[in-house]
């Protein structure tokens, strides 16, 4: 670029004679400069912190021109200047500004030089040294400029291009997903529907007939509610529409009546579920008391749902060092691959499709407990179980400050029991 702009070493002289003698300038150059910039506000829009930055900016204009008078323009000198335009457009100042403000500089030491040198050869020769210099300042930034503009737009696309992937695959996704539960919402409802037909036709021939009947319709109706349950849930959170009651709380109530629901579900299939926590001394959390039973009722469901013999268990760990208190489900079921794992927390994503059809639910289970255990101040995972078998998924909360609720109803709170759909 010294070339093309014909910068030689008899002009870095020339300049490095004429600093001494520009020095006092300097000051004043620094002031009439940034008397200009709060006359284009999309410009004066960067300086955000008040005068103590432009303060700031002026010292580095005048270091900028001692620089320029040092007649030193090597690789150093531009990658500075290139770093300068890099900066500018990040906080977005447009190069018609910089263009600007290179007229301003010029202008100026143009009318320093006309003080400092009479009309002669010398004074001729300091200008035109003066104007090849402050062009090759220029280019430098124009085409830093140039390549950071390039870079951002590089950048820009590769974004968009993952926004992209991401989309479709969470178009593809919800597609599955809303195949999916059209069929596990039909299910139940034709269940209800047949049912509750053949009860109206007068088909059952006795009362006890009709009672199982009913008692059919009923239980498909439960299904279908917390089908519907998990849906509008996911909605709720999604949109920030869910607000948290954060309290002090003993968790033991919360996970014994959590374990007394689903203990029908676990005789049912003949399995064991173990409370190892029992003989524990669990410290006071905080969290919701309701989500934190739907959580470990979500949690309790997957495994009971995807277990065919042997147990499941809930453990309690007071992590190292303390501040959270860890829950574990771990059952003896089929297991989720290691690399489909993460996969499960999110949103319309199952285990494979295979299973979706054979296990009846939503698959939001989990992608819900993660929302709330993350918005009470906790994190969530899965990995496979001991010995290589089954999936154990755990979740933390912070230990609460205090040994016990504050107030005297502290420990009646801990031990509501209030229902809520897995």
């Amino acid at each position: 670029m010294k070339r093309y702009l014909g910068v030689t070493d008899e002009d870095a002289a020339l300049m490095r004679k004429l600093g001494p003698r520009m020095e006092k300038y300097l000051p004043e150059l620094a002031e009439r400069f940034y008397a200009q910039i709060p006359l284009h506000p999309n410009a004066y829009r960067v300086f955000t912190k008040g005068q103590a930055q432009i303060d700031r900016l002026k010292r580095t204009l005048q270091e900028w021109a001692r620089g320029l008078f040092k007649g030193v323009y090597d690789e150093n000198y531009a990658a500075e200047r290139y770093q300068i335009g890099f900066r500018h457009v990040q906080i977005g100042l447009e190069q018609k500004y910089v263009i600007s403000a290179m007229s301003i500089v010029r202008s100026f030491l143009y009318d320093c030089l006309l003080l400092e040198f009479p009309a002669s050869d010398q004074r001729l020769r300091n200008a035109h040294a003066l104007g090849r210099v402050l062009d090759l300042d220029l280019n430098l930034m124009c085409e830093s400029y140039m390549q950071a503009t390039l870079e951002n737009l590089r950048s820009i696309n590769q974004q968009l291009e993952r926004a992209n992937r991401d989309l479709d695959e969470a178009s593809h996704s919800k597609d599955e997903f809303l195949a999916l539960v059209s069929h596990e919402l039909r299910t139940p409802l034709n269940s209800i529907l047949g049912f509750t037909k053949l009860i109206l036709d007068g088909f059952a021939e006795s009362s006890q007939e009709e009672k199982e009947l009913l008692r059919d319709v009923f239980a498909s109706a439960q299904h279908l509610l917390g089908l519907v349950n998990d849906i509008l849930d996911i909605g709720r959170i999604e949109v920030g529409k869910v607000a948290l009651q954060l309290e002090v709380l003993n968790p033991r109530p919360v996970i014994e009546s959590s374990i007394a629901l689903m203990a029908v579900q676990a005789i049912e299939k003949n399995l064991a579920l173990r409370d190892e926590t029992s003989e524990m001394e669990l410290p006071y959390i905080r969290a919701d008391q309701v989500r934190l039973r739907q959580v470990l009722l979500n949690l309790l469901t997957n495994a009971l749902k995807f277990t065919r013999q042997g147990s499941v268990t809930v453990r309690a760990v007071l992590e190292t060092p303390p501040g959270f208190l860890r829950l574990e489900v771990e059952d003896t079921g089929i297991g989720v691959p290691e690399t489909k794992r993460e996969a499960m927390f999110e949103m319309f994503v199952q285990g494979d499709s295979g299973h979706a059809r054979r296990y009846e639910g939503s698959g939001l289970g989990l992608a819900i407990s993660r929302k709330l255990v993350q918005m009470m101040g906790g994190s969530i995972g899965l990995s496979r179980g001991a010995g290589s078998q089954g999936t154990l998924v755990w979740f933390t909360l912070p230990v609460a400050g205090e040994s016990k609720p504050p107030g005297p109803q502290g420990e009646a709170q801990g031990m509501a029991a209030v229902p809520t759909h897995s």
